[in-house]
């Protein structure tokens, strides 16, 4: 009994150290993370290199097919060069539509603008058929993400995985996201729609293997500014 009450003793210190490590949280807040932010999704703002059309119903001879120039414009045949990029749809039809009317081609242009492409993209990183950078369309979510990089592996966490975002003032912020809840149980909380630059991370169960992704592709140039330290290792919640 003497020789076993130690082994017995190191077992349970062992098994103490791994429970403290699983918490059962919906947001998770990480050392040197920013509090993460729900944010009203806002309407999409054209960025430089998106490709676009703009439709004019009762002018098909001036629609247009183009993409935003570097320096955020557009040269558009009758309206000119007009600026684009920050602009939302809306916003960018009605510069159509003033511009056309300024140059006398039409005083009720109606401009409609969609963007074909976008030079948005988001990182979709661990346990999916491909990961890598994906095109951002508009009103796309965690899920649909997923999707789009051929789906989770048998090996997924899919109670958690992980998304990573920037604040408002450039800071990272970090949550899970459970699409279990959301494909099971239809869970509205869990159809994040991703911004720009967005990061999602599969993890398999182990906490360790997403301090290494996260010293590997966060700490390491993807896809936050390198001043910003980022260290979960504090956290260890998933």
């Amino acid at each position: 009994m003497n020789i076993l009450r130690p082994t017995c003793v190191l077992v349970l210190t062992m098994l103490t150290a791994c429970t403290h490590t699983w918490v059962d949280t919906k947001y998770q807040q990480a050392d040197r993370f920013a509090t993460w932010v729900d944010a009203t999704p806002s309407p999409y703002r054209l960025l430089a290199g998106d490709d676009i059309s703009v439709v004019l119903p009762f002018n098909v001879e001036l629609n247009y097919k183009g993409r935003v120039a570097p320096d955020g414009t557009i040269a558009m045949p009758f309206a000119g060069n007009l600026p684009a990029a920050g602009q939302t749809l809306a916003q960018f039809g009605e510069t159509v539509n003033r511009a056309l009317a300024t140059n006398g081609m039409t005083a009720n242009a109606h401009a409609i603008v969609a963007v074909t492409q976008t030079a948005a993209h988001i990182f979709v990183g661990g346990e999916v058929g491909k990961p890598g950078e994906l095109a951002l369309t508009p009103g796309m979510s965690v899920m649909q993400a997923v999707i789009t990089a051929q789906g989770l592996l048998d090996t997924a966490r899919t109670g958690e995985i992980v998304l990573i975002r920037r604040s408002p003032d450039g800071r990272p912020m970090l949550r899970t996201v459970d699409v279990k809840a959301l494909t099971q149980q239809g869970d509205p909380a869990q159809d994040i729609v991703l911004q720009s630059n967005d990061t999602i991370f599969v993890p398999k169960s182990s906490i360790a293997e997403v301090d290494l992704w996260v010293d590997q592709f966060i700490n390491k140039g993807l896809p936050f500014q390198k001043n910003v330290n980022y260290d979960i290792n504090g956290a260890r919640s998933f």
